[in-house]
């Protein structure tokens, strides 16, 4: 791990699962960060807020600043900000993706206000409180012309009760009901959400990075593509025999990250 200058490591099914901690992989990555490398978080989960998963990583012994914490919801909110001219939105999304939007002072239009004004885009995230309705009332949005931005097409959450419905899986009932895809994916394996985070890092030479995820179609396919070592943990959802399956092979496989040190 000492190799490189930079690690990029996801969190569900990494560091935490649904918020319990998983205490091999947070002590190898703790070790890392005491030798003053960089570390750089990088989640498509979009539902949590990055200062309150700080703390309670500060709280866990990880010390890591939530400016080092790019959620999907944040590479989203910088999309629309830096591209588009996009206003107001429509939310479908837990806590950490609406205060994103507030952050880049998107305004946020209610389940009433749509009724009777259109807004510039949906921003769709993970959502375990979502409904019926939710959904439906996006999709008639979408239909009616707003930019339908999707924050990743995760088809699985890793959960501490097992695999649950990702955003990928929300997303797609809107895809099939209109057969449209979403105009922009914010996460991984996009490279934009990377372009962020080296932009955060400040750090230029892809071979000194060092990419650490649980799944294959989104962690190791996106740190193959831009050109760094990438790391499969089994911790989370992709399991070894998925490597053949998929094609996609990353550097390393480990039951936990304590074998890295």
């Amino acid at each position: 791990m000492l190799d490189y200058d930079l690690i990029i490591s996801d969190v569900d099914g990494v560091i935490v699962r649904e918020g319990e901690p998983i205490w091999e992989n947070i002590y190898a990555l703790r070790k890392f960060v005491e030798t003053g490398k960089k570390l750089i978080l990088v989640s498509n989960n979009s539902g949590f807020s990055r200062v309150l998963l700080s703390r309670q990583l500060n709280y866990l012994g990880l010390n890591i600043d939530p400016n080092n914490i790019i959620t999907s919801g944040l590479s989203a909110a910088l999309y629309m900000k830096r591209k588009t001219k996009i206003k107001t939105v429509y939310v479908i999304g837990e806590e950490g993706l609406v205060e994103e939007m507030k952050n880049f002072e998107f305004n946020i239009l209610s389940s009433y206000e749509i009724d009777t004004k259109n807004p510039d885009a949906v921003v769709l995230g993970l959502d375990r409180l979502s409904t019926y309705d939710k959904l439906s009332a996006g999709m008639r949005c979408i239909a009616n012309g707003s930019k339908f931005i999707v924050t990743n097409m995760d088809r699985l959450w890793p959960s501490k009760d097992g695999l649950k419905l990702g955003a990928g899986a929300l997303a797609s009932s809107i895809i099939y009901a209109l057969n449209k895809q979403p105009d922009f994916i914010a996460g991984k394996p996009n490279k934009w959400i990377i372009e962020v985070a080296m932009e955060i890092s400040n750090i230029k030479d892809l071979s000194r990075v060092l990419v650490i995820g649980d799944q294959l179609e989104t962690d190791i396919k996106m740190g193959n593509e831009i050109g760094a070592d990438t790391i499969l943990v089994l911790t989370g959802i992709s399991k070894k025999e998925d490597v053949e399956k998929s094609g996609i092979k990353p550097k390393l496989i480990v039951e936990n990250l304590t074998s890295l040190i």
